[in-house]
């Protein structure tokens, strides 16, 4: 593959495969805490049962986010070197996504707008 432009593109859209599924995975980390905890109280059950296995998901859930944050970092050094390379990696069909250095997206919505 002698085309810098196209393995951005194929790197860009591993990457937000990537990111998508620690999202995902966050996601569903954070449904099951919330399921053991709030099914043990519906149901009447002792604190004490399944404190054990929460603590274990819990540390999952950790290492999740741990993980991101080191995906969001790799993220943010590829964005830097392709800039410097002059590489344009757009992923899905468009440029990709703004990065926390280019400031929030906000959308205006109605009279409301963002605060200096």
């Amino acid at each position: 593959m002698s085309d810098r432009n196209e393995l951005g593109r194929q790197m860009a859209e591993k990457l937000y495969a990537a990111e998508r599924a620690l999202d995902a995975a966050l996601a569903e980390i954070g449904d099951l805490s919330a399921l053991m905890t709030r099914g043990r109280m519906d149901h009447g059950i002792a604190v004490v049962v399944g404190q054990e296995a929460l603590e274990h998901v819990a540390e999952c859930g950790g290492a999740l986010t741990r993980a991101r944050r080191a995906l969001v970092e790799g993220h943010k050094q590829l964005a830097r070197d392709a800039r410097l390379m002059r590489i344009a990696w757009t992923g899905l069909g468009g440029p990709l996504e703004a990065k926390p250095e280019d400031g929030p997206r906000l959308v205006p919505a109605g009279r409301l707008r963002q605060a200096a």
